[in-house]
């Protein structure tokens, strides 16, 4: 009782609240935005969150976080284009429901859903975290390291439709992680060591400043060659009443439980993610409206029960991918692999110790988790008819925005060092540039993330392994636990090469 007491002190301030309420709008904002995503708007507040209190800040990033999550069915209901690929699911029954005149009860029930969703699956998430994080405890440096390769394997499964490809950016994350000092010896591990050993070069990339790149960046890139190809969609303004009536609300519990259910679930399994959650629940929702005798309406006929049951799961997901990212420090997709390296910039590393030691911590990241939550509903009710100007800016005034202040977060990150600060801006430059090209020529860039995280766990505890047997691998083929990675990262392997080439033949 007394570290949760203590935790809410670390968050129960006007201080924290009016992080977490910027952070809200901010992702929101990001979300409703095409082309602007969760992840990005995390990266793009790292340098915010490092200049503040460690629970404030993370309580800044996990209101962004869920912020975008929600904000994606805005256009995904008014324009018929999802904020993310999240919110596809939404696209159908919330675009019917506004040629229908019912954009604004849609918008509405999306909010209510995404709170359902989003709280519902913190409550999962306060239970289970602490079980699993227990579960590291038999964990040696053998089985960290096959943790970190199945880490790797899973987000590369996921993050594109050529496995080949997510493995290759798997292993460049890892490139760029071994540059810099050698974790045994302190060596410098990088091209011409001789002169550039005084440089920032010398310590590695900066994570901030990396990320940035790859997500901010690269992203205005991405956006600015795209501008000509781009056709203007017309915005519905007609909102209409906001609320859905609480009887339908009330009706549907069905399908608020099955959904909660499925994104928690899948949310919590590292690698599904979302886009597979949202279509499971619709499918679960149409079997349930088949069997309701016709008190519900079925998905699919433009009603409030497909934009519901999507909407639910996919903020269900947000509570499920945080179980095994607190606890393992395995991402469930690219934002929590980006948010796994935020909080480790802010001071936080995932896993047993975190629980064990820094139960507070703890206790003020669910507190601020279940503000976020909150926070998104009041400010995405609050501003549904606002909304529809937001829409209308256009991408030529945005992505400049969005560039230069990616530039200022990574020079303001290197405080009042000049040389580290002109060093992070050529990084975060170079980082942009390098996942411009990757995005146009379809390879993902969350495996580059994650690899450049994982990669000095994965390196340190491969060369602890080995001399504790002694310069060989029998650490690794001794342990049960080792044998269990290993083949779950086969498994993964070969499941989606399977997936991809029936994909392929059906196309």
């Amino acid at each position: 009782m007394g570290d949760f007491l203590q935790g809410l002190s670390m968050v129960s301030n006007l201080y924290t609240v009016l992080w977490c309420a910027f952070g809200s709008v901010l992702g929101i904002i990001l979300g409703a935005l095409p082309g602007l995503t969760a992840t990005m708007g995390i990266a793009l507040v790292i340098p915010i969150s490092y200049q503040l209190e460690t629970a404030t800040g993370i309580g800044l990033l996990l209101s962004v976080y869920c912020g975008a999550v929600c904000g994606a069915s805005i256009p995904a209901i008014l324009l018929g284009i999802p904020g993310n690929p999240n919110a596809i699911a939404t696209v159908d029954d919330g675009q019917k429901m506004t040629k229908k005149g019912l954009a604004g009860q849609a918008l509405g029930g999306a909010v209510i859903a995404s709170m359902i969703g989003g709280i519902g699956s913190e409550i999962f998430l306060i239970f289970f975290s602490p079980l699993i994080a227990k579960m590291t405890l038999a964990f040696g440096p053998a089985e960290k390291c096959t943790l970190a390769l199945v880490g790797i394997v899973i987000i590369a499964a996921v993050s594109g439709k050529d496995l080949l490809k997510g493995l290759l950016m798997g292993a460049i994350g890892f490139v760029f992680a071994f540059i810099g000092p050698d974790p045994m010896s302190g060596a410098v591990r990088i091209p011409f060591a001789s002169l550039l050993r005084k440089t920032p070069i010398a310590n590695g990339f900066d994570l901030t400043s990396t990320l940035i790149g790859l997500y901010g960046v690269s992203q205005v890139f991405f956006e600015i060659d795209n501008l000509r190809k781009q056709q203007k969609a017309e915005v519905c303004e007609n909102i209409g009443k906001v609320f859905p009536p609480f009887k339908k609300v009330v009706s549907m519990w069905k399908i608020i439980l099955s959904s909660l259910g499925i994104g928690t679930v899948i949310g919590a399994i590292p690698g599904t993610g979302a886009s597979i959650a949202v279509f499971m629940s619709r499918n679960a929702a149409e079997s349930i409206c088949e069997h309701s005798k016709g008190k519900l309406d079925k998905p699919g006929t433009g009603c409030l029960e497909g934009v519901f049951a999507p909407e639910v799961a996919n903020n269900a997901c947000t509570g499920g991918a945080l179980i095994p990212a607190l606890s393992l420090g395995i991402p469930g997709d690219s934002a929590t692999a980006v948010l796994i390296g935020a909080l480790m910039i802010n001071g936080v590393t995932p896993g047993f110790a975190l629980f064990s030691q820094n139960m507070p911590l703890v206790y003020s990241l669910f507190c601020t988790l279940l503000i976020a939550n909150v926070f998104m509903g009041v400010f995405q009710l609050a501003g549904v008819r606002v909304y529809p100007k937001i829409l209308k800016i256009s991408q030529r005034v945005l992505m400049p925005v969005v560039l230069i202040l990616s530039f200022i977060g990574s020079y303001a990150i290197a405080g009042t060092s000049i040389s580290k600060g002109i060093f992070n801006l050529g990084t975060a430059l170079f980082m942009g540039f390098f996942g411009y090209i990757m995005k146009k020529n379809d390879y993902p860039i969350a495996p580059v993330v994650l690899g450049l995280i994982l990669g000095g766990m994965f390196e340190e505890q491969f060369r602890r392994a080995v001399k504790l047997g002694a310069g060989t691998l029998s650490r690794f083929y001794t342990s049960p636990i080792c044998w269990i990675f290993i083949l779950l990262a086969v498994l993964i392997i070969v499941s989606t090469a399977l997936r991809r080439r029936k994909e392929r033949k059906n196309g």
